[in-house]
Order: structure tokens, then C-alpha cells, then sequence
């Protein structure tokens, strides 16, 4: 597909239909950022670019994954990883629903317990130091155990600490190979490997008075069934060694990545998707800054590589993914279902699910600073906003920005306006997106532009505070029956009801809390 942009000689050539990533926006979302006013006043207050964030939202993404649980007559826990947010009153909202908690770091514990979790709630993953381990086992945190190393940083930090109940552990595997494939899962620097098990194995048998193996673990670099359903297996192998050795194993944890389905439209994000390859291999219109490939390139006339980025647009997101893994038949066990094994076993499940958890909980909002043209001609809008405000690691975010015009658009004006977002950086390297946004029609200086769903890494994972430019304020947008208020995310608590009149626990109406 080529794009034909709105040039003096685009008349002459067929008009192709626009290219466009339109973002799915949760209803809540959309009708409070139609409120141009408030918003207008929020950000003129609390600067550009502003985060704002949703906690009633997160219900109905919790309650999809019970709904899993319940419909397969599965026990299970939900453990929502810290790491993609650094909202207080997403934490704090959390913390009063049916859910857990991952942490990964001291700060991120410190964290979930000044919020209301208790450290029965807990679990402890990722890379850990002892003053992270130490704390751990003072609140009962359950802990993810990364190595053999780390199980012995563990036997040796035990005996610096008073006499207790005994420190529950899983232990997170990794290097699972498919008996029909060879490295069928990517080499990974987390996890014990399972050639090491056996020595995990006796560590523990040794030290059987001072920690409990609750079960075994898993967390992989990958979305696909298969590979998982290859680590579920071995996993199933292990929890019968273990029986057999006389451990008392009860949980299965599958970790995450459950994905987000961030757009409105599936044939948006294939004739993206599409336009892009033609661009790389020279057919098709140019669509990034500087011939940007995102991995691809062309090589004798032929594309090479592979677009390097997240699947915008998800078909079976979130909870659908964890159905579809549940309802997958295991070869090796006489075909049954992942869901019947692990029942039949009185296996409980755990998974740590961590954007799809905040799916639709948050935007980030950025003022337009002015309009101007590169030296090579493209058309800027320069954000006040950097590139890191709304950017996961080096990931290109493939949805395009709400334009909140003060004076809209007339009518249904086509998406046909080429732009590149800049970010207010003096690097070259500060686009806000490098690949091209079609609009109805250029914004003006002062209007708003508004990034969905960012609430899962997008916001925190990368922001900085470079050449002083400070890290975007977060709001708390709350519901009172047809109204909308905020609070600072800093001052969100759940007793804010008690505050307006709701000391019952009653909730105002709307679906926003």
C-alpha cells in the first residue's frame, strides 16, 4: 500500500483510504477527555505532559481473569507485577481488590506494603540483593527463587534473622526444550536451569526446617501457546519429582505476559503494518523519520529482518489468553486439558499479569508547543513532552495520539494530514514517534494531544528528567455519579468515599472509583 499525502500533485493519483491507528478507548476514558474544559484547566495547572490515571478501571480487568478461574473450577492467584507502573492509586486501589502482588525490588515491597498489601499478598520475583531477601522473609513474602545462588544467599541470610515460620519458596525454571525442537525457548539469564534442579533439590532437603517449597515457576520471553504449554509440561514432570522426594508442592506459577490489545481496529494495524514494508523496500511512500525500518531492511530487492515491535493490535488479549492456555490439550497426559491435569493434581495457579492488568488505566496528556517543518520538509508538531514520557524501553508506540482540537474539524474530514511528533528535547533523537500520524487537519499552538492506555509501562518504564525537563504530575480520575473529579496521585486513597459523604463503604454510581 503507498499513502498518498496532501501535495499539490496527490489530485492526479488515486486516493488510496488514509492510514490510520485508531486506538480502542474504554467509554469512562473517552467521555472524561471529552470534557475539554477540565481538562484544559488540569494540565494548565499541573503542567505538560500530565498523567492521568483511572483505578476504577482496574476492576473489570480483574474480574475477566476470575471469571477464567471460576469457569474452569480452577484455585488460583492473581499477581499484578509492580513493574509497569509507579502509580500510587493504581497500588493503593489494588491493594482493596481480590488480587496480589509482584514486586521486584526493595522499593517496590516497601512500596505494596505502605499501600495496603500485606506480605502473605506477596511474592518476590526478578533479580533480588539481601536487603531486598531480608525483608522478604521478615513480612512472609513468598519468593520466586531465581538461582542456586540465590537459594543459598537465601540458607545464609536465615541465619541473621530471629526464628520464625518458615520462608515459602518457588522456585522459577528455565531452559525448557521441546523433545521435537531444538531451542524452541529463547536462552534466557533468569531462572535455575533445569539441569540444576537436582542441586536446588537438596539445598532445600537440608534446610527443610527453615523454608517450604510451595512449587515451581516460570516466566517466558514469548506470547506463543506452544512454548508455554512445553514449560507447563516439564513443570508437571518436576511437581511429581518433588513428591516423590517429599516435598509437599502445590502451585504452578506461568507468569505473564498477557498481552494488550491497544487498537480499535484489526485491518488498521495490518494496512499499517503493510504500507510500512513497502516503505522499507522502497515501493510504497515514505512512512518513518530517516528511513527508519524498525528492524527490517532490504537486501538485493528483498525485505529482510523482522518488524521489531509489540502487536498492537491483540486478538486474544489478557484474560482470552490465559482461557486459551487453560483449554490447551498436553500430548504427554493423554491429551487432557492444561485446566483438568492441574485440577485433578489439586494444583493452584498462579499468573502475574501486569499491563493487561492497568489495560485502559491510564493517558498521558501533552500540549502542542508549535508547528514547524524539518529541513527536508516533513511537517513537526513539536509536544510539550519528551520522547521518554510516553515510551517503554526503545519501542515505537504504533497507536496514534486524540487530537483534542479547540476548534474541531468539520464533518467526517479524511485522515489525510502527515505529521511527525517531537518531543521538547534539543536531541535529534526526541521524536515522540518515528513513523508517521495521518490527522484530519493540522492542530493549533496550545491544543491538547492525548497517548491511550499508557498506563502499563508507557508512562514510568523510561521517564526521565533530562536537561531538567521534569517527569510528568499523575492525577487520579475519579467518578460521582455523572461527574468526574481528581485527585493527586500521591493523595489517592480508597477512603476518599469516607470524605464525601459515603462512610457506609457505598459506591458513588459511574464505573470509575
Amino acid at each position: 500500500m503507498s499513502v498518498q499525502s496532501s501535495s499539490s500533485g496527490a489530485s492526479e493519483q488515486p486516493q488510496k483510504a488514509p492510514l490510520v491507528l485508531r486506538p480502542a478507548i474504554d467509554p469512562s476514558v473517552a467521555a472524561f477527555l471529552n470534557d475539554k474544559a477540565q481538562l484544559g484547566q488540569l494540565v494548565t495547572a499541573l503542567g505538560s505532559p500530565l498523567n492521568l490515571l483511572f483505578p476504577g478501571l482496574l476492576k473489570q480487568n480483574i474480574d475477566a481473569y476470575q471469571a477464567v478461574l471460576t469457569k474452569h473450577s480452577l484455585p488460583g492467584r492473581v499477581f499484578f507485577a509492580h513493574k509497569v507502573t509507579m502509580a500510587d492509586c493504581l497500588i493503593r486501589q489494588l491493594a482493596v481488590e481480590p488480587v496480589s502482588l509482584d514486586v521486584a525490588s526493595l522499593n517496590e515491597l516497601r512500596h505494596g506494603l505502605s499501600a495496603g498489601f500485606t506480605g502473605d499478598r506477596m511474592e518476590a520475583t526478578g533479580p533480588k540483593n539481601a536487603e531486598f531477601l531480608s525483608l522478604c522473609m521478615l513480612q512472609g513474602v513468598t519468593i520466586n527463587v531465581d538461582s542456586v545462588a540465590e537459594l543459598a544467599q537465601l540458607v545464609r541470610l536465615k541465619k541473621l534473622l530471629p526464628p520464625g515460620k518458615k520462608t515459602k519458596l518457588l522456585l522459577r525454571l528455565s531452559g525448557f526444550a521441546s523433545s521435537t525442537a531444538q531451542n524452541l525457548v529463547k536462552s534466557s539469564r533468569f531462572g535455575v536451569p533445569l539441569a540444576e534442579v537436582d542441586s536446588a533439590f537438596r539445598i532445600l532437603q537440608e534446610h527443610e526446617q527453615d523454608f517450604s517449597l510451595l512449587g515451581f515457576a516460570f516466566h517466558l520471553d514469548t506470547v506463543t501457546v506452544h512454548e508455554r504449554l512445553t514449560a507447563i509440561e516439564q513443570c508437571l514432570d518436576l511437581h511429581e519429582k518433588a513428591v516423590a522426594l517429599g516435598f509437599e508442592p502445590n502451585v504452578l506459577n506461568i507468569g505473564g505476559g498477557f498481552r494488550v490489545n491497544y487498537l480499535e481496529n484489526q485491518q488498521d494495524w495490518a494496512n499499517y503494518v503493510s504500507a510500512l514494508k513497502e516503505s522499507v523496500l522502497g515501493t510504497g511512500a515514505p512512512l518513518t523519520w530517516q528511513k527508519s525500518g524498525f528492524g527490517m531492511s532490504v537486501d538485493n530487492g528483498k525485505l529482510k529482518g523482522s518488524f521489531n515491535t509489540y502487536g498492537y493490535f491483540e486478538p486474544t488479549p489478557g484474560a482470552k489468553f490465559l482461557d486459551e492456555i487453560l483449554n490447551s490439550q498436553l500430548t504427554a497426559r493423554e491429551d487432557k486439558t492444561v485446566a483438568t491435569i492441574m485440577r485433578s493434581n489439586m494444583i493452584e495457579l498462579w499468573i502475574e499479569p501486569g499491563r493487561s492488568l492497568v489495560d485502559q488505566c491510564g493517558v498521558t496528556v501533552a500540549r502542542v508547543n508549535s508547528l514547524r517543518k524539518a529541513s527536508t520538509g516533513e511537517q513537526l508538531v513539536s509536544l510539550n513532552m519528551k520522547r521518554q514520557d510516553v515510551a517503554f524501553l526503545d519501542q515505537e508506540f504504533f497507536v496514534d495520539p486524540v487530537v483534542l482540537y479547540r476548534s474541531p474539524p468539520a464533518g467526517d474530514a479524511p485522515s489525510a494530514v502527515p505529521v511527525f511528533f517531537a518531543g521538547d528535547l534539543c536531541l535529534e533523537s526526541d521524536l515522540i514517534c518515528r513513523h508517521l500520524t495521518f490527522l484530519k487537519r493540522l492542530p493549533e499552538e496550545g491544543d491538547l494531544v492525548a497517548f491511550i492506555n499508557t498506563a502499563g509501562y508507557y508512562m514510568d518504564f523510561s521517564a526521565s528528567q533530562a536537561i531538567m525537563q521534569p517527569v510528568a504530575r499523575k492525577v487520579a480520575i475519579v467518578k460521582q455519579e455523572a461527574k468526574f473529579s481528581w485527585v493527586a496521585d500521591e493523595q489517592f486513597s480508597v477512603a476518599w468515599h469516607f470524605y464525601n459523604g459515603e462512610s457506609d463503604g457505598t459506591q458513588p454510581n459511574g464505573n470509575l472509583s
